[in-house]
């Protein structure tokens, strides 16, 4: 049987590395230790979806016809994924290769996008750049579609390699990029049609030097040069860190999985490996100190209770909370961390947990006799067991005591004894411990 630590690190997992926990998940992962559990979630099998599809008002979701179908479409695979690292990585991607259909205008295209992403989320990260500079919706979003030579659009060669491969003034200039653009002209986009393609005669042939290789480069050898330059495998393995961890990444971890990255020759599935596997990741499992995304956090709740996406009011509850998919606020992605956190958004999360609860408890169904040892197991329970530091322990029983103390008369017994169950559970899924992991 696995132990409180054990439980406490497969915990981390699924919710650093997926969605958080269905029940009963904890405790499978707790019981293949750290390195099994690390495995099982990069080489899954089976379904990659569990249960029904949702359904809004009776009927399926429409994501390509139906206002803010995509989105509730893209919550329902987080809550009944089966695979949550290749998830979690297929989101991922989308804030690191950012793209919002505000730019786009074009349902389709982004859930193209979408599977796009999912297809490389745990694969090499070379072919998944080369796959996304011939993305549709990143050649509107960025301008790549109806770039040619003698007016070469630079928004995606800057891009490129500023977020997407090396980072900012990392190890090229400002001609690189205005070469990298001259290599990567030639796409096309007819907006009468809506169709795409390439025409070798809009694309600038000459020769071009980008970063010290000089060649008559064509739009993919951009990227290849950009992934075999030195500064890429820290750069890109920092920033898978970052999406895992919210510690600054060790020097020495960095030159490793840089290292790791290098060999694999840009598999990402092996540095995510010894990201999982290693112990910092794991560190003040007491204390957590990552902040769940508003996405991670809605998520998670209705994958702990066992809730379902059935209600358009999630569109609207993952804007108020910052963060809604195939909407990032720029190219840059979302900031993440702390910023998650405001006055206006941590009443979002409040009315998250709210909605996710509903009226389950109603008045006059609890009896006298439930003890506040028995309420604070039936309010676990209820919500999938989560992970609650001392403090808040102490707190629940102390509420779970004098919520209900001297409450003897019949409409009192009717109503508080339920009302202490409703906010108890409230309490697990809104308090503080539930906004980290």
């Amino acid at each position: 049987m696995a132990g409180s630590a054990d439980r406490a690190r497969a915990e981390r997992l699924t919710w650093r590395a997926g969605f958080g926990p269905r029940p009963g998940e904890v405790d499978d992962l707790a019981r293949r230790g750290v390195a099994g559990a690390v495995e099982h979630l990069l080489a899954p099998r089976g379904r990659a979806l569990a249960g029904r599809p949702a359904r809004v008002d009776g009927a399926p979701l429409d994501p390509v016809n139906a206002y803010g179908h995509d989105v509730l479409w893209w919550l329902d695979r987080a809550v009944r994924t089966r695979h949550p690292l290749v998830e979690r990585m297929t989101f991922n991607w989308h804030d690191h290769f950012a793209t919002s259909n505000d730019g786009v205008g074009d349902t389709r295209l982004m859930l193209a996008q979408y599977w796009t992403l999912r297809r490389g989320a745990l694969g090499r990260f070379r072919d998944l750049a080369r796959a996304i500079t011939r993305d549709r919706a990143m050649q509107l979003f960025l301008s790549l579609a109806n770039s040619e030579k003698g007016h070469p659009n630079e928004n995606f060669a800057r891009e490129l390699l500023e977020l997407f491969t090396l980072g900012v003034n990392n190890g090229y200039t400002e001609r690189d990029v205005r070469e990298a653009a001259r290599a990567l002209t030639g796409f096309t986009f007819d907006y009468e049609s809506r169709r795409f393609g390439f025409d070798p005669d809009r694309h600038d042939p000459g020769v071009k030097r980008i970063m010290g290789r000089v060649g008559r480069f064509q739009p993919l050898d951009v990227v290849d040069i950009a992934v075999e330059h030195k500064a890429h495998p820290a750069f890109i393995c920092g920033k898978l860190w970052d999406y895992f961890s919210p510690r600054p990444c060790p020097p020495s971890l960095l030159r490793s999985l840089a290292r790791t990255y290098r060999t694999a020759k840009t598999d990402v599935r092996p540095v995510l490996r010894e990201i999982l596997t290693h112990k910092l990741f794991y560190a003040s499992l007491a204390e957590p100190d990552m902040v769940k995304s508003p996405f991670v956090y809605t998520a998670g709740m209705l994958r702990m209770t066992g809730g379902r996406v059935d209600d358009e009011s999630w569109v609207y509850r993952l804007d108020q909370m910052g963060q809604v998919p195939f909407h990032p606020p720029n190219v840059s992605g979302w900031e993440g961390g702390t910023s998650w956190l405001s006055t206006s958004s941590i009443r979002a999360r409040f009315d998250a947990a709210t909605a996710v609860l509903r009226d389950t408890i109603e008045d006059g169904s609890i009896s006298a006799k439930q003890t506040p040892a028995q309420a604070l197991r039936s309010a676990m329970a209820a919500t999938g067991s989560p992970r609650v530091g001392p403090r808040t322990r102490r707190a629940l029983q102390s509420y779970a005591v004098s919520s209900v103390k001297g409450r003897t008369d019949d409409w009192e017994v009717e109503h508080f004894f339920p009302e202490r169950q409703r906010v108890l559970r409230h309490l697990l899924l809104a308090g503080p411990d539930a906004q980290v992991c």
